[in-house]
Order: structure tokens, then sequence, then C-alpha cells
């Protein structure tokens, strides 16, 4: 009687498992299907966060509502947990059917707050990001570095740059690029935005963002490259002349 008991609870303790995985999908899918990232990045832990551009997250969710339209069920499919017994991460499959197609989904969680997501659909496609729905993030990211790279501030500016990018060029080599413009150019009065691309292609996904440099010695141009990796954009690239 005793076993026949436990087995009971177990059962009911794995139907509680897959019922709370459930919501956590629901709750995803409810929030990208409001197309507002605030919706979706509230759901997250910082690390994950840290690892998310919004103009980028909401380009997929448009992706997401324009390719596949409105969600309709989900079907778990799998429920796992593991690490500690004070922050185990538990990780959710499933299967949603969404109004013009079906996605499989996968989520990770820890403490109730995602730390990873993935998912894949054949109606999406691997040809969704055509650029981040804003640029103002990266412009932004540009006006720094270049501040910094001609301000002498060449530590700070350095550790802007994609780790792709320290490989390429070692911080003493940044450095004494950086004095050599600085020496020639003049003290840095301003730098203004005037235009940004997309470059896609099998090579990679590129934000090329351009400026117009005023020091007081010269004037000149800077094009900073950024690299989209996953959900994040990166600093990949400079080129002042």
């Amino acid at each position: 009687m005793h076993q026949f008991r436990l087995a009971i609870f177990a059962i009911l303790l794995t139907a509680m498992a897959s019922a709370v995985q459930a919501d956590v999908q629901e709750d995803f899918f409810k929030a990208v299907q409001s197309g507002k990232a605030k919706e979706l990045t509230q759901q997250m832990r910082p690390e994950l966060l840290v690892e998310i551009d919004v103009p980028v997250l909401t380009a997929w969710m448009n992706a997401i509502n324009d390719r596949l339209g409105p969600f309709k069920s989900i079907q778990q499919t799998g429920t796992t947990s593991e690490g500690g017994l004070t922050n185990p991460i538990k990780t959710s499959e499933a299967t949603i059917q969404f109004e013009r197609g079906t996605a499989s989904s996968t989520l990770k969680t820890m403490g109730g707050k995602l730390i990873g997501f993935n998912v894949t659909s054949n109606e999406l496609g691997d040809d969704w990001f055509k650029g981040p729905t804003e640029t103002k993030l990266y412009e932004e990211l540009g006006q720094t570095f270049i501040k910094r790279f001609l301000g002498g501030q060449t530590d700070e500016a350095y550790a802007m740059c994609h780790p792709a990018l320290q490989q390429a060029i070692d911080a003493e080599a940044f450095a004494q690029m950086s004095q050599q413009i600085r020496g020639n150019a003049g003290a840095l009065k301003s730098t203004t935005f005037t235009d940004s691309h997309m470059d896609i292609s099998d090579d990679g996904q590129y934000l090329l963002l351009n400026y117009d440099i005023n020091c007081a010695e010269a004037t000149g141009t800077c094009e900073i490259k950024i690299q989209f990796v996953g959900m994040k954009g990166h600093l990949l690239g400079y080129d002042f002349e």
C-alpha cells in the first residue's frame, strides 16, 4: 500500500512539474506575441540579459509573429532538472503550434527566470534577421569607442572590442595606433554620426556605421563595424581616415 501511495505521489509530482514548465512556455510565447521586448526581458536573469540586445530581440519577435502568426497550443515534450538543491536549472521542451506553422522550443530557467532559450522552426528559417529594429544602441557604442580611442582612454576602448578583433591587434599595437592618430589630428573636438547600413552575406551579418570627426588639427571619418552573433552586436572593426 505504501509503495502504491509513493507511486501515485511521484506521478502527481511529475504532472505538477510538467504543468509548471508548460506555464513557462506559455508565458514566454505570450510575451513574444505581444511584440514588446520588455515583456520578454523581464522574464530573464541578468546573465542572459547581458547576452541580448533589445533591437535584435525585437527583430526576432517580429519575425516570429510575421512568419508564424499567433501561437495556438503548447505540447510539452520533455522536462528535466539538474544542479543543486537551491538553484536547479530546469529545462522545458515543447512543440508550439502557431497559426501558420510549428516550432520546437527549449527554455532553461533558474529560480523561475530564463537563463537561455532556443526556438527553431522551418517557417521561421535561418534568414529572419535583416538588421536590428533601430540602431541608436550601436550609434552610441560607436561614439563612445571613438571618444575613448581619440581621447587617450585606450584601455577602455580596447575592452570594447570583440575578442576576435583583440586577436588581430594586441593591446600594445592598439595603443600605439591611437597615439599616432592623436599625434596627427590633435584633440578631438566633435564626432557626428552620419549614416549606417547592413551588410548581410554568407560571411556574417554586419552593421556599418559612419561618423564625421573634427579634431584640433584635422578632420576625417571613421567607420565602425558591428557583427551580430546570436542576439548581440559586437564591435569587430574600425577604420579611421
